[in-house]
């Protein structure tokens, strides 16, 4: 006679490793996003068209360039991946992730200030005023890039607990390069220089970012490998 009741277990999914792949190229695709924007605008623009100056003072710029497209559907794409991965995974990573992705869209949304009065306004700039626009431009970006760096950390964590020493180490080294990327950025955009240091300061930010997310996405054998096919003890 059984005591314990019968608990029934439901068979793991057949499609799972689909998913799963989904999953490992949400972060793929993330990292790539941000690896490729900051070179596709800066060298992009002077090829397909005679803008100036080439390379502008930051990546925020690349709105009233001829690329602006790219820039706003490149921040649009890498704030909507954020958002919806690990989005309900009611964890800390995924709450950051999603408020990183947010703050994304809005830099996206809300431009920074026109390189002159030639420039018409926005929409957005007409409606609230170029200086308020500019003011959550600034702050979001300021978001979007701190958020950045306890996510990454978090894949610094993970991999320590996997005992993935080396890549806890690359991780960690890239969470360093954002906070370098960050400061490089503040500091010439306080101070007026060093010249381009915005741009670079932010390229930076964003390349040790792409770089931990691509390096966290790699997983080639489960993005390109074929799902196994599920065993007799699966289908029962």
């Amino acid at each position: 006679m059984r005591i314990a009741p019968e608990v029934t277990v439901k068979p793991r999914p057949v499609n799972e490793p689909r998913y799963v792949r989904s999953y490992v190229f949400t972060r793929f695709a993330i990292g790539l996003l941000g690896v490729l924007l900051p070179p596709v605008l800066a060298f992009l623009e002077p090829a397909l068209f005679d803008g100036l100056p080439a390379p502008r003072g930051s990546l925020s710029a690349y709105y009233y360039s001829g690329l602006r497209e790219f820039f706003v559907g490149g921040l649009w794409a890498i704030g909507v991946f954020l958002i919806v991965y690990k989005f309900l995974d009611f964890s800390w990573e995924g709450l950051l992730s999603s408020l990183a992705g947010a703050a994304a869209v809005l830099v996206a949304v809300f431009p920074t200030e026109r390189p002159g009065n030639g420039v018409t306004l926005t929409p957005f700039q007409v409606k609230l005023g170029e200086d308020v626009v500019t003011a959550i431009h600034y702050g979001s970006a300021i978001a979007f890039i701190a958020l950045l760096l306890p996510i990454v950390l978090f894949f610094a964590r993970d991999e320590g607990r996997r005992e993935h020493r080396n890549w806890q180490g690359f991780h960690t080294v890239t969470a360093a390069f954002i906070v370098l990327g960050a400061a490089l950025a503040a500091f010439a955009g306080i101070t007026g220089g060093p010249d381009k240091g915005v741009l670079f300061g932010e390229w930076i930010a964003i390349w040790a970012f792409g770089a931990s997310w691509l390096a966290k996405g790699a997983e080639w054998e489960t993005l390109f490998g074929r799902a196994a096919a599920p065993s007799v003890v699966d289908r029962e």
